[in-house]
C-alpha cells in the first residue's frame, strides 16, 4: 500500500511539473524565442519584443569604406556646398566643427529623380556630428554658409560607404576620390 502512495506521489509530482513547463513555455518561452504568442502573454508580459531581431542588421556594401578629412576657409559672406555620392542604404559617420557660427544645410538630391531634394537639418551652428543613412542614391552632404563679419575655418571628417566627394564653391565644383580604409 505505501509503494502505491508513493508511485500516486511521484505520478502527481511529475505531472505537475510537466504542466508547469508546458505554460512557461507557451507563456513565456514561445514569445521571448520563438516570436509566436499564442496566449497574449508576451504582448502582456513585454516578451514579443526580445524575439525581434533585425535581419538586416548586418548591410554589406559595394563600396570600400573610405574616410575623408577636408578643411575650409570661408570669408565673410561666402559659402559652399560639400557633397558625396552615395547608394540608398549606405551610411556615413560625420564630424565637422568650425571657430565660427555657420548656417548650414544638411539635404541630399536624388540622382534618378529630377529636381528632388530633402533637407534634413539646417540652422546656425559651429558644429554637428552624427550618422546619416543615404534614402535613396544621390549627392549627400551640406551646405555652408558663413553670414558673419569674420573669416571661418570649417572642419570636416567623415568616414563611410561613398564612390567620391564633390566641393561646389563659386559656380564651380570640384570632385575629390578618398582614399579607401584598410586595416593592416
Amino acid at each position: 500500500m505505501e509503494t502505491n502512495k508513493t508511485n500516486r506521489n511521484l505520478a502527481v509530482a511529475i505531472s505537475a511539473a510537466f504542466i508547469a513547463a508546458i505554460a512557461v513555455f507557451v507563456t513565456i518561452i514561445l514569445p521571448a524565442e520563438f516570436g509566436r504568442d499564442p496566449l497574449g502573454t508576451g504582448r502582456i508580459l513585454g516578451l514579443s519584443s526580445v524575439s525581434t531581431t533585425t535581419a538586416d542588421a548586418l548591410n554589406s556594401q559595394l563600396e570600400f569604406h573610405k574616410s575623408d578629412e577636408v578643411e575650409f576657409i570661408l570669408e565673410p559672406f561666402q559659402s559652399l556646398e560639400y557633397k558625396y555620392l552615395m547608394d540608398a542604404g549606405n551610411g556615413l559617420v560625420f564630424s565637422w566643427h568650425a571657430d565660427g557660427e555657420l548656417y548650414f544645410d544638411m539635404h541630399a538630391e536624388n540622382t534618378t529623380v529630377e529636381d528632388t531634394e530633402e533637407s534634413y537639418a539646417e540652422g546656425d551652428a559651429d558644429q554637428a556630428m552624427g550618422v546619416y543613412e543615404a534614402a535613396f542614391n544621390g549627392m549627400h552632404g551640406w551646405f555652408w554658409e558663413n553670414r558673419g563679419f569674420d573669416t571661418v575655418t570649417l572642419r570636416l571628417q567623415t568616414s563611410g560607404f561613398y564612390v567620391l566627394a564633390t566641393e561646389y564653391r563659386g559656380g564651380g565644383s570640384t570632385d575629390r576620390t578618398p582614399a579607401p580604409v584598410f586595416n593592416d
